[in-house]
């Protein structure tokens, strides 16, 4: 939009602008100190600001974070981004390394590469919000491979992190984005009662630690997860799980997403009995292997034990089954 045109704008449209629809990033670089008194008196009225730092250039991040300080207390939502720009996060942490200096932050995202970020400093970050009321928050972590040049400090302080996120009391929301062969359900525990959305992708957990995540989270009502019968995180075994045989039900859930890898050893009998207790599900989208491929079996739940179902996906991979079962399946 030109300049003239804003300009014609009332002040009350002009402020509702700045605060919903314009990234802060811009806000500060094209009208910040331009010779505007007018623009610069209404941004400074402006009561909240979302910030992203996705793929902004180096000039433009640094004279951001040096004028940051005086829109600090206003900031609702921020996006941490260093894929493209290696070094910015870590840069943005050691200027601002207490997040709940972000009083007002509603939402936050993590963009990092693990080989280069300093992990006590996301440790220490994510920490400080337990004093803030953020609802949402997405870490989205690449090259997350566990070579034999990391020692176990970086994972301990992963470890931390995650545990940390859980700790929040105000979040409602995660998304745990991990590019990582390696998985490792040990960096959630058991107990997070306030989670209402989860999703945990390109990582995995077996069918046993889902059912305590929809025991324990029982204010749940998105989950999104891949399960894998062959994950054994190292704390399994030590670790005391609640039997799940006491869940009568799962009362809120709406949505679920499953992804099963081929070698998972979860039959439908099992899944048919989580899913009959969700008396609310809506959606259900499975990516299934073939001990979960039997129509006869999805019909019969369909018509007598999910009333509320308005979507159902069920789909597989060719890697998942042989051609013979395709034919059985389509036949059925």
């Amino acid at each position: 939009m030109a300049m003239s045109t804003l300009e014609s704008l009332p002040n009350e449209l002009l402020i509702n602008i700045f605060e919903k629809y314009i990234n802060g990033v811009d806000i500060i670089v094209a009208f910040v100190n331009q010779q505007n008194q007018r623009f610069n008196g209404l941004i400074m009225q402006c009561q909240q600001y979302n910030f992203s730092f996705v793929n902004c250039r180096k000039d433009c991040f640094h004279y951001c974070i040096n004028l940051l300080p005086n829109y600090i207390d206003k900031i609702k939502e921020l996006v941490l981004f260093d894929h493209n720009t290696p070094g910015q996060i870590s840069t943005f942490l050691l200027r601002f390394p207490l997040l709940n200096n972000f009083s007002k932050i509603h939402k936050l995202s993590i963009n990092f590469n693990a080989e280069t970020v300093f992990w006590i400093i996301i440790q220490n970050a994510l920490r400080s919000l337990s004093t803030t009321k953020i609802h949402t928050l997405i870490i989205n972590v690449i090259h997350m491979e566990r070579p034999l040049r990391f020692n176990n400090t970086i994972y301990d302080a992963l470890n931390l992190q995650t545990n940390d996120v859980f700790d929040l009391p105000t979040v409602k929301r995660i998304d745990l984005l991990n590019d990582s062969s390696h998985d490792d359900w040990s960096l959630l525990p058991t107990f997070f009662s306030s989670i209402e959305h989860l999703t945990y992708i390109r990582m995995s957990c077996d069918f046993q630690y889902l059912c305590s995540i929809l025991q324990h989270a029982v204010h749940l009502k998105y989950l999104n997860v891949r399960l894998d019968s062959w994950s054994r995180p190292s704390f399994y075994n030590s670790y005391q799980h609640t039997t799940n045989d006491n869940i009568t039900s799962i009362p809120v859930l709406h949505t679920l997403i499953l992804s099963f890898r081929s070698t998972d050893r979860t039959t439908f009998e099992k899944l048919a009995h989580y899913l009959k207790l969700m008396p609310v599900l809506r959606r259900l989208d499975i990516k299934a292997h073939k001990a979960l491929l039997d129509a006869n079996s999805w019909e019969a739940l369909l018509q007598t034990s999910l009333p509320q179902l308005t979507h159902f996906r069920l789909k597989t991979t060719t890697s998942c089954i042989n051609n013979i079962e395709l034919e059985n399946i389509l036949a059925s």
